[in-house]
C-alpha cells in the first residue's frame, strides 16, 4: 500500500498490514539506503521504526478517517548491522487515549532474522479538524 507519505515514498517504504493498535512495514534495502561504513543508515532504521509505531496508533481513529501521528518522543535501541536484505518493521500501540499514545516497534530483516532494532515513543493524534 502506498500513502501520501512523500518521505516514506522516497526511502521505498511500503505499508503491508494495517488494523486497529498495529501495523507492518517493508523496506528492501538498497545502495542508497547505505552508509559510509556500508551497513544500513541509523536515520532509515529510525524512521520506519517511527511510522511502525505512529501508524499503530491512529489506526484506532476511525472516527476520523484523515487523523495523523505526531511524534512526541521516540527511544531507539540498534541491535546490529543491516548490509542487505529485506526489513520488516512492526508497530503496536501500547497505551494511551483520544490525544497522545503509547508505542513500541521492531525491526527485522527477514532474510536472517535479525532483530536490527526497537523503539518505543509516545505520539500525539492530530485530527484534520485541527489544522492550522
Amino acid at each position: 500500500m502506498v500513502l501520501d507519505n512523500p518521505f516514506i515514498n522516497l526511502i521505498g517504504a511500503r505499508l503491508t498490514e494495517w488494523e486497529a493498535g498495529r501495523c507492518e512495514w517493508s523496506m528492501n534495502i538498497g545502495p542508497q539506503h547505505i552508509n559510509t561504513q556500508g551497513s544500513l543508515h541509523g536515520g532509515i532504521i529510525a524512521t520506519l521504526l517511527d511510522v511502525a509505531c505512529g501508524y499503530s496508533g491512529f489506526c484506532l481513529a476511525n472516527d476520523d478517517p484523515g487523523a495523523r501521528a505526531a511524534t512526541i518522543s521516540l527511544t531507539v535501541h540498534y541491535m546490529a548491522k543491516a548490509t542487505q536484505g529485506q526489513l520488516i518493521a512492526r508497530g503496536r500501540r501500547t497505551g494511551g487515549g483520544r490525544r497522545i499514545f503509547f508505542a513500541t516497534a521492531e525491526l527485522i530483516n527477514i532474510n536472517d532474522d535479525t532483530l536490527i532494532a526497537t523503539a518505543s515513543g509516545s505520539f500525539r493524534l492530530q485530527y484534520p479538524s485541527e489544522a492550522r
